[in-house]
Parts: C-alpha cells; sequence; structure tokens
C-alpha cells in the first residue's frame, strides 16, 4: 500500500485538534470493479472525532492584482474604447474612465459582461476579467 501526501485544510471540532494546513497521509482504496482508486484521507486523529469541518483558503494569485486591457463596445454607435485596469478596480472605476473618454453617455452607462448587468461595487476580479475582455454598453427603459 503507497502513501501519498496532500494538503487538506481542516478544523476538527473537540474532542480532537489538528492544525490548518497539516498535510495528512492518503490511502488509497481497493475498488473490486476495477475502477482507478481514489485517494481517501485518513488520518488517526478521525478516529475519535466527533464531526469536522472543511475551511475554504483563498488562493494567493488572486489577491494579486494584475494589469488587464479591457474593452469597452458602445452599443449605440459600435465604437470600441480600450482601457488599462487593475483586476482589482471596479466596475464603478471602469465606467468612469470610459466616461471621460465618451461624456455623452453620463447618467445613462449600463454595462454587461458574458451577457450579464454588472454593478458598479464588483472587481474584475471578482466577476473573472481575462485580458482582451469586452464589456457591452445597453440602455435600460424605464416603463410604467
Amino acid at each position: 500500500m503507497s502513501l501519498i501526501s496532500h494538503t487538506l485544510s481542516i478544523s476538527l471540532h473537540p474532542p480532537c485538534s489538528l492544525s490548518l494546513s497539516q498535510a495528512l497521509p492518503v490511502r488509497r482504496q481497493h475498488c473490486p470493479r476495477g475502477d482507478s482508486p481514489i485517494p481517501v484521507p485518513y488520518d488517526p486523529t478521525f478516529l475519535n472525532a466527533t464531526h469536522a469541518s472543511l475551511q475554504v483558503v483563498q488562493d494567493r494569485k488572486s489577491t494579486r492584482s494584475s494589469r488587464l486591457t479591457v474593452t469597452v463596445l458602445n452599443g449605440s454607435d459600435g465604437k470600441r474604447v480600450p482601457l488599462v485596469l487593475k483586476s482589482t478596480d471596479t466596475i464603478g472605476k471602469l465606467q468612469k474612465s470610459f466616461l471621460l473618454k465618451h461624456p455623452d453617455l453620463t447618467g445613462s452607462l449600463n454595462l454587461a459582461y458574458n451577457g450579464k448587468p454588472v454593478q458598479g461595487h464588483q472587481s474584475l476580479g471578482e466577476l473573472g476579467v481575462k485580458n482582451g475582455a469586452t464589456f457591452i454598453t445597453f440602455q435600460r427603459c424605464r416603463g410604467g
């Protein structure tokens, strides 16, 4: 039986304790049907645990801001406006940068990304915006 190390971030509830990000040994489980074995986390401290919970660990790369070139397509006249922003910038900052180049849309600038309207407080990284992405302006008609 071979052991493989994987890192699993967990928090155990009393009576057990285990530090976060401690490497746990993994044992391979025998599969009678010939399927490939799936690593199963195993640690002796789990034998006496009443319950355990997993904790999400944020990726360090996502907190770093990176430069992105995005394009805003004006849906009214078809013009494309390239903008250079950081992944930590918000849609509000993107709108301000766009309005500096096209002040005629002040007050009615609505943006969509991947076919969905975006809010001013959302960051580009939060939306998963990649370099070269395109935002499209659209008009929202108020009716009644």
